[in-house]
């Protein structure tokens, strides 16, 4: 089983909240992988366990070291949701720092798009993951994928289904230019 999970330190540095996370896992027969942090110090996680009950023990070992401010089963189909639903959810993700989740529910209304609206799409989701890298520490790799963005995002309408686009494009741009990532919203 494969679950997402964001903890919350409680006073204890982020490499060491990363390590005895590891470590709580190994010795339960479960792998934490893909470390991601967001500016407020969430650590994401990628925890992989053999059943439900093993994961649910991960989390009461590290309880004591962090709060859990999610956990999501990537193992579970997701539940059929209108377009609307899934651009609302896509847009409060990507204001959580959720990066990765937001580039996974776009990916899904991405294929069955066509022309200016695929590609509006696609750049989202580039920007996703480059801060899904940013969060890993890549930081060549992010600026590379914001470039790879950027043509993406024009869009003949100043806003999509809710995301302001004229802010993306600038706030992209920004990150382009400095070299230096700030969290925005959309």
């Amino acid at each position: 089983m494969r679950f997402l999970v964001g903890l919350k330190a409680k006073g204890v540095p982020q490499g060491s909240l990363l390590d005895s996370a590891r470590a709580a896992a190994r010795g339960l027969g479960v792998q934490c992988s893909n470390p991601k942090w967001t500016s407020s110090g969430t650590l994401e996680l990628d925890v992989f366990s053999p059943t439900r009950g093993d994961f649910d023990l991960f989390l009461e070992v590290v309880r004591p070291l962090a709060d859990l401010e999610f956990a999501r089963d990537l193992s579970a189909p997701p539940e059929h949701r209108s377009e609307p639903e899934l651009l609302s959810e896509a847009r409060s993700l990507f204001n959580a720092e959720r990066y990765w989740e937001c580039h996974e529910v776009l990916e899904g209304i991405w294929r069955s798009k066509q022309g200016e609206e695929k590609r509006l799409l696609q750049g989202i989701i580039l920007v996703c993951a480059a801060f899904v890298h940013h969060q890993k520490g890549e930081a060549e790799v992010a600026i590379g994928i914001m470039r790879r963005a950027r043509p993406q995002l024009i869009y003949p309408s100043p806003k999509y289904c809710g995301f302001d686009v004229g802010a993306l494009r600038a706030n992209v741009e920004t990150v382009i230019q400095t070299g230096h990532f700030s969290n925005f919203r959309v």
